[in-house]
């Protein structure tokens, strides 16, 4: 079974630590020049990945796998 740090691409990393600034989908978005709804789809599948429901939590899980 592969790590859950090998499962995550380093652009997944990204939005991830964007989230920990507190940045919002919306935020992301203008900054990666992404839309809002698109920034929410990748963050549903990196919540799928660390099996978390919602930012926080994969904001903790991340920071607990020493992804950000």
């Amino acid at each position: 079974m592969k790590s859950r740090k090998l499962m995550l691409t380093t652009y997944e990393c990204k939005l991830l630590k964007l989230c920990s600034d507190g940045k919002t989908a919306r935020m992301i978005g203008e900054e990666l020049y992404y839309s809002q709804k698109t920034i929410e789809r990748q963050l549903q599948k990196i919540y799928k990945k660390l099996k978390v429901n919602n930012k926080i939590a994969a904001v903790i899980r991340a920071r607990e796998l020493n992804l950000i």
